[in-house]
C-alpha cells in the first residue's frame, strides 16, 4: 500500500496527516483541547507574519503550533518543518548570514535556546526541553581570548531522529546525538554519541542502553565509554 507524502520546508518528505474528518470528530469530543490547538495554530500564523515584516529569514511548515513564544534573531535562516509544536520560550538566534537552524518534522520544543553561527539540525520526531544548543563557543578558549585574532571554535550540531534532550542539558559545538538516544537532565555534550543510548553527566558519557520496545533494558554488556550498563532501566 502506498503512503502519500507532502513537501516540507526542511526538504524531508513527511507522511500525510490525519484526515480532516477524524480531526473534526476529536474536536467535538474534546472542545477545550480543540480550542487550545486552534489558538496555537493561529499564533503560529501570526509569528510567520511578524517575522516576515521584521525581515527575518524564517519558514515554517503546516500545523506549526506555538503554545508559548518563539524569538528569531540574527541574519541567518531558521527553517521549521511540518507538525512542530513550541512550548515555553524558544530562542532561535543566529550569528552569521550563512548560519542555519533546521527543525525537522514532528518535533516538540519546550524552552529550547539555540545559538547558531554555522549549522544546527534537529531531526524528525525529537523532543527537546529547555536545553541550550550552541554550535560556537562565542569566545576563544585560549588565554589570549581578548585578541581579535584568537580562534573561536565552531562546529555543526546535529540531533538524529527521535532524540530526547532533557531539561538543563547543554549541547556544545561538534555534538552529534544518535537516533533514539536520550540526553539526561543537565548533561553537557561535546562529541558524537551512538544511537539507542542514555547519555548522562558532565562531561556527558554513555551510561546505559535505552529500554527495549518490548519492556525493560537488560543488556549488561560494556557500553561505548567502557562502563558496564546497569541490568535494568526503569
Amino acid at each position: 500500500m502506498s503512503v502519500q507524502v507532502e513537501a516540507s520546508p526542511t526538504g524531508v518528505a513527511a507522511p500525510a496527516r490525519r484526515p480532516a474528518g477524524a480531526m473534526a470528530v476529536r474536536a467535538l469530543r474534546e472542545p477545550g483541547a480543540a480550542l487550545t490547538f486552534g489558538l496555537a495554530m493561529l499564533k503560529g500564523h501570526w509569528y510567520r507574519v511578524i517575522f516576515r515584516l521584521l525581515g527575518r529569514r524564517f519558514r515554517a511548515g503546516s500545523r506549526f503550533r506555538v503554545f508559548g513564544r518563539i524569538s528569531v534573531r540574527g541574519a541567518g535562516e531558521v527553517v521549521i518543518g511540518d507538525n512542530v509544536a513550541i512550548w515555553g520560550r524558544v530562542n532561535a538566534w543566529t550569528y552569521a548570514p550563512d548560519a542555519r537552524i533546521v527543525i525537522e518534522d514532528d518535533v516538540m520544543l519546550s524552552g529550547t535556546r539555540f545559538g547558531c553561527a554555522r549549522s544546527i539540525r534537529v531531526g524528525p520526531e525529537c523532543i527537546v526541553a529547555d536545553a541550550a544548543i550552541r554550535d560556537t563557543d562565542f569566545h576563544s578558549t585560549r588565554a589570549d581570548r581578548r585578541n581579535p585574532d584568537a580562534p573561536i571554535r565552531t562546529a555543526p550540531v546535529e540531533l538524529l531522529r527521535n532524540v530526547w534532550v532533557g531539561a538543563g542539558a547543554v549541547l556544545l559545538p561538534g555534538t552529534v546525538i544518535g537516533e533514539n538516544s536520550v540526553v539526561g537532565a543537565s548533561a553537557v555534550c561535546m562529541r558524537s554519541f551512538p544511537a539507542d543510548k542514555v547519555i548522562l553527566g558532565n562531561p556527558a558519557k554513555v551510561a546505559m542502553p535505552i529500554p527495549t520496545r518490548g519492556g525493560e533494558a537488560t543488556d549488561t554488556s560494556p557500553v561505548a565509554d567502557g562502563e558496564a550498563a546497569p541490568a535494568v532501566l526503569t
